[in-house]
């Protein structure tokens, strides 16, 4: 095994740059706040702030001193909302107008009053953003720089940041990428920002949480619900790829495997942001 003569520790690996790279080639193109305003339509009102997912998140925090919060994508306010009965005030932030109204219906069905929604992405700027006394990011961090938005937590985190990301480099069943010929790189994982996080001198706690995915029970009724859940995961498909999956759809028939695995490994990562151990 040749082992580049100038890397001598784990210092000398740029886990910034490795993860910059990784993300362009993965070869989807970053979601745009319109892609999750017409996830949002779909979603309705209805509660969803309490499922095995969110308990695992829930019990995994310290929550002795928090009386703020901010929660970056915060999608539909899944945790924003299951978090603000235990303390005075959440920030609820996310790019999707829609996904944030979604959290208004939501909090007002739950009577929940005491959060804010922020409309914003990870590159906005975030200068008038209040500090909080813990940040979080619930699966929310697939971005094209991970090391400016764990900065942009650690800057608005007083105490303590928790963070859900990836474990598999891929989001769909790999037997459909197969069949398209993209079970190649995948997406980057938690692995990087452990490393980056490290490098920083954070002292990062790792656990995994186990969690049925949230698009597993999505209805396929015919192709064209096919050939868009697919897009959804990976991108936009060449009309090639397209005539792909409809000659796959037609020979499988019914017995064509689900487009998610039914259940999803998810990192939990914490730190404290006074650089000591939890």
């Amino acid at each position: 095994m040749h082992i580049r003569s100038d890397l001598t520790t784990v210092f000398d690996i740029d886990f910034a740059e490795l993860y910059r790279v990784h993300a362009r080639n993965s070869l989807r193109q970053p979601k745009k706040s319109e892609d999750w305003d017409k996830k949002a339509s779909r979603m309705g009102s209805h509660s969803s702030v309490a499922n095995d997912y969110i308990s695992a998140f829930l019990s995994r925090m310290d929550f002795n001193g928090v009386d703020t919060a901010l929660d970056i994508g915060c999608g539909g306010g899944t945790i924003a909302l299951a978090l603000a009965p235990m303390i005075e005030k959440v920030y609820a932030l996310d790019y999707s107008p829609k996904m944030l109204e979604v959290t208004d219906e939501r909090a007002s069905k739950l009577g929940i009053t005491n959060y804010e929604t922020i409309l914003r992405s990870w590159e906005d700027d975030w200068s008038d953003i209040p500090e909080c006394d813990i940040c979080i990011s619930s699966r929310s961090s697939m971005v094209t720089d991970l090391e400016s938005a764990l900065a942009k937590l650690n800057q608005k985190a007083k105490k303590a940041v928790y963070m859900t990301m990836t474990v598999e480099k891929d989001f769909m069943n790999r037997e459909i990428l197969k069949v398209l010929g993209r079970d190649y790189i995948g997406f980057p994982t938690y692995i990087y920002a452990v490393n980056i996080l490290y490098q920083q001198g954070y002292r990062v706690s790792v656990d995994f949480i186990e969690a049925r995915h949230q698009d597993s029970q999505q209805t396929i009724r015919n192709v064209n619900d096919f050939i868009q859940a697919v897009k959804w995961s990976i991108g936009d498909l060449t009309a090639q790829e397209v005539d792909t999956l409809t000659q796959y759809y037609e020979e499988e028939g019914n017995a064509f495997p689900s487009i998610y695995y039914t259940n999803r490994p998810w990192a939990f990562l914490k730190w404290r942001t006074d650089h000591q151990p939890f």
